[in-house]
C-alpha cells in the first residue's frame, strides 16, 4: 500500500521524458519505459462511494461496501484510456482546483486494470501534458519486459 502522506512527484520520469522529447533516441525512449514500469507512481482520479472516513491517524478507511470507479478519458479516435498523472499539478489540468478523489497507482496497477477491463484501450500518462499513451499491446509488452527485468 502506498504511503498517502508522501507527495506524488516523478522528477526522474519527467526529466527522462524531457530528454526523450529533445533527443528522440532509442536510448532515451527505453529510459522512459524503464522508469514507467519500475519506479513511477501515478495519481489516478477516482470516485469512491461512499466517501472514505478519515481516521485519527490521517489515513482514510474504506468500508466493505466501498465502490471505486476509475475515470476513462477518450483519445482523438474516441478510444477510452485510464489517465495517470505524474503530479498534482498535472492532475489539476483535468479537474481544476476542486478536490479530486485519487488513488496512487503504479504500472503494475494500471496494467492489471487494462488487462481486466475490456473497455479500456490502455492508459495515458499526463494526458494534458506529455501525453504518453500505452495501448493494450504496449502494456502487454511492458509487463513481459518487467518480468524479464525482475526475473518474476
Amino acid at each position: 500500500m502506498e504511503d498517502m502522506n508522501k507527495p506524488v512527484a516523478n522528477p526522474e520520469l519527467l526529466a527522462a521524458v524531457e530528454r526523450m522529447n529533445r533527443e528522440n533516441s532509442r536510448e532515451s525512449r527505453e529510459a522512459v519505459l524503464d522508469l514507467v514500469i519500475t519506479t513511477a507512481r501515478f495519481l489516478a482520479p477516482v470516485t469512491i462511494t461512499p466517501a472514505p472516513q478519515e481516521q485519527v491517524s490521517g489515513q482514510a478507511a474504506l468500508g466493505q461496501d466501498t465502490q471505486i470507479q476509475f475515470q476513462l478519458l477518450a483519445n482523438q479516435e474516441g478510444q477510452p484510456f485510464f489517465p495517470a498523472f505524474t503530479s498534482w499539478e498535472e492532475l489539476r489540468k483535468l479537474c481544476g482546483p476542486k478536490n479530486q478523489q485519487t488513488l496512487v497507482l503504479t504500472f503494475d496497477d494500471y496494467s492489471a486494470m487494462v488487462v481486466r477491463d475490456v473497455r479500456a484501450a490502455g492508459f495515458v500518462v499526463d494526458p494534458f501534458g506529455a501525453s504518453l499513451s500505452f495501448d493494450r499491446a504496449m502494456v502487454e509488452h511492458l509487463v513481459e519486459r518487467k518480468r524479464q527485468m525482475t526475473g518474476n
